[in-house]
């Protein structure tokens, strides 16, 4: 069977502008994913092999649909989970992780946000990625930093660690599972080795962790005048040696969760992945850090 896996492309862009709970920023890239040229661009790397590519290869990782990007899923339609596969190691095909890397390797001081909630999930996770090496092939290791969100199926501050929400270089870094959800994580790979910098969750954040996963409080309030849900905002902020994790409900106000400082990675292209459930994503920005 043929492996999916593709490197395409995407169109930059920059001007000013005022973010709120931010001074004012240069714009480096916005996509409101009202068409698929983000997945078409030519510099937008692309990755992704899971249990429904195996079964289908005319699938891909990721579309276009609604408005909003999301991974693919069992019945293609973006209605339930297709568990990605990515840690079915004895899979065949092998698993590939979902990625999306883009943006020029310059970029250093850096924010990367976008508007998430799960789809037809609840045990997951998807990720923000800053400082990361490109790649054009999956055998490219992974090198950068990524803030991670994962949930899983016990619902809000559920002890119920599983694997499922771990890439397969996570596990064999030695990152285990969170063991309450929802959790917020900051980590460093380098060449495929990971790190974990920093980490809240719901039992230790004194500030409310947005639930974005089917069965979470926010998912089931938090509605557009169609009942889509509109799930938060996620903003994940480079700047010098500085890392930060921020959130919204609103839009407007944004609360930090997480900070931590490492030297190792300088700058790099940015993305997104994800693991086990398909996020769904809109209003990708990507600015100049504050």
């Amino acid at each position: 069977m043929k492996r999916s896996v593709f490197a395409l492309g995407i169109l930059g862009l920059a001007y000013a502008v005022l973010l709120p709970g931010a001074s004012a920023q240069t714009v480096l890239y916005q996509d409101h994913f009202d068409t698929d040229a983000f997945l078409k661009a030519s510099t937008t790397y692309v990755q992704g092999v899971g249990d429904s590519i195996r079964g289908d290869d005319t699938l891909r990782p990721f579309y276009i649909r609604n408005g909003k990007l999301t991974s693919n899923t069992e019945d293609g339609d973006g209605s339930g989970s297709d568990g990605t596969g990515a840690n079915h190691l004895d899979a065949d095909p092998a698993p590939v992780p979902y990625q999306l890397l883009f943006g020029d390797k310059s970029w250093a001081d850096v924010s990367i946000q976008a508007r998430v909630y799960s789809d037809g999930g609840n045990t997951g996770s998807f990720a923000l990625i800053l400082r990361a090496a490109p790649k054009t092939k999956p055998e490219d290791p992974d090198t950068w930093y990524q803030f991670q969100y994962t949930t899983t199926s016990g619902g809000p501050g559920a002890v119920t660690p599983t694997d499922e929400c771990l890439q397969i270089d996570e596990k064999n870094s030695g990152i285990e599972a969170p063991d309450y959800s929802p959790n917020l994580r900051i980590l460093k790979a380098v060449k495929n080795k990971y790190t974990l910098l920093a980490e809240t969750d719901f039992d230790k954040s004194k500030v409310h962790i947005p639930e974005i996963n089917t069965v979470g409080y926010d998912h089931d309030t938090n509605h557009d005048g169609t009942g889509t849900p509109t799930g938060a905002i996620f903003r994940f902020v480079a700047k010098g040696n500085v890392l930060q994790v921020f959130c919204s409900l609103d839009g407007v106000t944004f609360n930090k969760y997480l900070e931590v400082t490492d030297n190792e990675l300088t700058a790099g292209v940015v993305g997104l992945s994800n693991c086990e459930y398909p996020p769904v994503f809109d209003d990708l920005l990507v600015t100049t850090a504050p």
